[in-house]
């Protein structure tokens, strides 16, 4: 993710503005671009458009947006916050080409927090938002008063825009990860994890295409037998913000040390990742598998939505059975490996674009349970 955020460091601009944006600072946090902005006057994000012009094209909006411009590249894009109507904050992403023309809006997994009346810290992963590793330009722009007439955008800096590179940074591990059975995270959040498991395998990179291209995270449990020659596909789970947990090495139920231990050897060995997160084939558990994934720094992970699409019941029938079921803080369980899945991967943009029209987003089973991935730079 990308963070900007006003206060000292690298990013923070000492030129006095005498007017209602203050000061702000981009920085990065792991994988999350982070900027903070401190404002003369508390900010209604209620009121403001989640969209230069509101999404319409017109004349003029009440906006306040962070605009990147990549170095060696015209155009720019524009992260805008607001748009709260329904009581949550939202960021909408705009694309513009060198010549002004709006190329691409959406809405990308982002968090807005306010620390204080004046002050609002926005973290948005970099992926979602198109941004690649680079030198981006960028300033703030702000229009509180919705007119199209000239004075009525301000913008810090003043003059001109400040520079930040965005670092390459690599999935490491996750914080927990001690022994512990879960079936599903807290109940009192709109958030789910969709999980696949016995993978990779040659349906893997289609099911990350829908994720991205639905802007939702998953959680994948993969078998070691089944990572040689994967590599890639595995790599790129991590990249994009997914993650990858343990399912042994080769799908053995009541597993011992060494089918668990020996799949999170090769995860180590193919993506540099440490999984905190293991599944037990079938569901087989007892106390001794979790004791033995909680000795390798793994929690056992199971569910309480399961549309038993190992039967290849068709889309029509993992979608309903999925979307009938889940609660707040579902854990879901898939399949993405294991034999055809072309049901499963057909029925998964349907099963995302209906739950976030009921309000869900979804989480990675860590970040569900309330930990966090580490990322470190390349190197």
């Amino acid at each position: 993710m990308v963070v900007a955020s006003a206060g000292a460091g690298g990013g923070r601009s000492a030129d006095p503005v005498g007017g209602y944006l203050v000061r702000a600072r981009l920085s990065q946090a792991g994988s999350d671009l982070i900027l903070s902005l401190r404002t003369a006057t508390p900010v209604a994000l209620a009121k403001l458009d989640r969209l230069p012009d509101g999404g319409r094209g017109g004349a003029g909006s009440r906006h306040l947006c962070l605009e990147l411009t990549a170095a060696g590249r015209r155009g720019e894009r524009l992260l805008c916050l607001g748009g709260a109507r329904d009581g949550r904050r939202r960021v909408g992403l705009e694309l513009r080409n060198a010549a002004g023309r709006v190329l691409e809006r959406q809405t990308p997994a982002a968090r807005v927090k306010r620390p204080a009346a004046t002050k609002l810290v926005l973290a948005v992963d970099p992926a979602a938002a198109g941004l690649t590793p680079g030198r981006y330009r960028w300033r703030l722009l702000a229009n509180r008063r919705g007119c199209g007439a000239a004075g009525c955008e301000e913008a810090w800096p003043g003059r001109g825009a400040r520079v930040f590179r965005l670092r390459p940074v690599r999935a490491v591990g996750c914080t927990g990860g001690a022994a512990g059975e879960f079936h599903n995270g807290p109940r009192d959040r709109d958030a789910v994890a969709l999980t696949f498991d016995d993978g990779p395998s040659e349906y893997t990179e289609g099911f990350l295409d829908v994720l991205r291209d639905e802007h939702a995270h998953g959680t994948f449990f993969e078998i070691g037998q089944e990572m040689p020659g994967r590599e890639d596909a595995m790599r790129r789970i991590l990249r994009e913000g997914d993650e990858i947990g343990d399912h042994t090495v080769n799908h053995v139920e009541y597993p011992g040390y060494f089918q668990v231990a020996g799949a999170a050897a090769r995860i180590r060995t193919y993506t540099h990742f440490e999984p905190c997160l293991f599944r037990p084939p079938g569901g087989a558990v007892d106390a001794a598998v979790v004791d033995t994934a909680g000795t390798l720094g793994m929690q056992t992970i199971l569910w309480d939505v399961d549309p038993a699409d190992w039967t290849d019941p068709g889309a029509a029938a993992v979608y309903s059975r999925v979307v009938s079921a889940v609660r707040p803080g579902s854990i879901v369980v898939m399949h993405d490996g294991g034999g055809d899945r072309s049901g499963t991967l057909a029925a998964l943009p349907r099963i995302v674009e209906t739950l976030r029209a009921r309000g869900y987003r979804f989480d990675t089973v860590s970040r569900l349970l309330g930990q966090r991935t580490i990322y470190r730079p390349y190197g």
